[in-house]
């Protein structure tokens, strides 16, 4: 928007319906109603009604679907706008939407809100399947040995590849889709920045690193937070744990949070919470109820008490120096003084918050391209610890994460002074002055500002 007087930009929203959950569905309520400017506009589509196909299937699919069945909306709104669109920028996950904007030969991009290494790990594996005759991509996780991905600088181990390409049903019929449409893309823009992941950056203007089709520019913007306005429901909450967290000595605290959509089986809370007793830190949880598997395209809810889901007396024993709470404003947690850790599923959004404040991470990936982000803190980047790297929510064959593991990982992470805390500090000035005059994402969303005007006839 400080791009430049002539720009404008229309966000289009897609509500998800209130039984898949409400916190998302409120907050696009919430941007639509706070559009305060005539250059910054959030509208809604039109409401499409899911089929029973959608609902039986897992949060992505239902995404999935609900994007497929927003197409006829957009191209109109697009072509109600014509000729005044110099582009389309789409979602990782909306890719859809591409041939909806090349029918009207409007330029698309892509907004990639993952890291740049799973974005080169999702076209290595189109790549072996489209041009190198791998029959299937899913068996690249029983493979004997580590993995070369042209996006890492360290070979990948199989255990830690996202499900999304090794699950054969999330692979064939939404990923390799994605990644197809990637390179269809006039450029990528990338919710990550140059000094946290060069080698990755460079691997996609290497010739035939990611085979013989070319890779679109990318755009390299990153971090972009969220720090838009709070719902009114949760206003109160984080306001008390706020008013917690000022009462905790510096640094003495760690978070624990697992992201809007992830959540943990009974079983595993309680050993969760049993090492974290046992590591003797102060904390402020984050604990939501895991949907049951008959719904799984639901978002994690809260839940009314947490008699049986904890151990017995747990929150008697901790109350003097622990909180449990549901939902919290975790930017605004993360930039508390008296964090000084964070067990975090490994969400990019988390990684770049947690960077952004310099609290360095405890990794507990859970489900995407989660695991694949934990390895990369841990083994790559040196930015992270390591509780588990490879689990998986909601698997047959998931290993309980033991008492003793949390407390391992809390206590490391904790420690000050650690070569960990110090590269987390360091990246932390990195990445805010990556975002300012003389940055390099600053730099980078100017190409990409430049190059979209240039798409607009005179």
């Amino acid at each position: 928007m400080h791009a430049g007087k002539t720009l404008s930009v229309t966000v289009l929203l897609m509500k998800l319906p209130n039984y898949i959950d409400t916190v998302s569905s409120s907050y696009a309520d919430l941007l639509h109603s706070s559009s305060s400017t005539v250059r910054l506009n959030f509208l809604h589509l039109p409401s499409t009604d899911p089929t029973p196909d959608w609902s039986s299937r897992t949060r992505g699919f239902f995404t999935h679907y609900l994007v497929l069945s927003q197409q006829p909306n957009v191209a109109d709104f697009l072509r109600s706008r014509r000729p005044n669109v110099a582009a389309v920028v789409v979602d990782m996950l909306c890719t859809s939407m591409i041939g909806v904007a090349e029918e009207l030969g409007i330029p698309a991009y892509i907004f990639f809100t993952s890291p740049a290494s799973f974005l080169g790990a999702m076209l290595h594996c189109q790549t072996l399947l489209d041009e190198r005759n791998a029959d299937d991509v899913s068996e690249l996780r029983n493979s004997s040995s580590d993995l070369a991905i042209p996006s890492f600088s360290v070979a990948v181990p199989p255990n830690v590849l996202s499900q999304v390409l090794v699950d054969k049903s999330q692979w064939l019929e939404r990923f390799l889709h994605y990644a197809r449409d990637y390179r269809k893309a006039k450029g990528i823009i990338i919710n990550t920045f140059v000094e946290l992941e060069s080698h990755a950056l460079r691997s996609f203007v290497v010739d035939s690193a990611y085979g013989a089709a070319p890779v679109p520019p990318v755009y390299p913007v990153g971090p972009i937070l969220n720090q838009g306005p709070s719902l009114d429901s949760h206003k109160k909450s984080a306001s008390e744990v706020l008013k917690w967290l000022d009462e905790q000595p510096c640094g003495s605290v760690v978070l624990l949070c697992f992201g809007s959509q992830g959540s943990l089986s009974e079983d595993q809370i309680r050993e969760l919470a049993m090492g974290l007793e046992r590591s003797g830190q102060r904390f402020l949880w984050s604990l939501r109820r895991q949907p049951p598997d008959s719904q799984k395209a639901r978002f994690p809810s809260e839940y009314d008490s947490y008699k049986g889901v904890l151990p017995e007396g747990f929150l008697d024993r901790t109350g003097g120096v622990g909180k449990v709470v549901g939902w919290i404003p975790q930017l605004e947690a993360l930039s508390h003084p008296a964090v000084g850790g964070f067990v975090s599923h490994c969400g990019w959004n988390s990684v770049l918050e947690s960077l952004w404040c310099g609290v360095p991470i405890a990794t507990w990936p859970l489900h995407a391209e989660q695991q694949m982000n934990a390895f990369q803190l841990v083994r790559e980047l040196g930015l992270a610890v390591e509780i588990t790297l490879s689990y998986v929510e909601r698997s047959d064959d998931q290993v309980m994460v033991t008492a003793g593991e949390v407390e391992r990982g809390i206590r490391e992470v904790m420690e000050s002074g650690s070569k960990v805390t110090k590269r987390v500090r360091e990246m932390k000035e990195k990445s805010r002055k990556s975002v300012v005059k003389g940055g390099s994402s600053h730099a980078s969303f100017k190409r990409l500002v430049d190059n979209m005007m240039s798409n607009v006839s005179p």
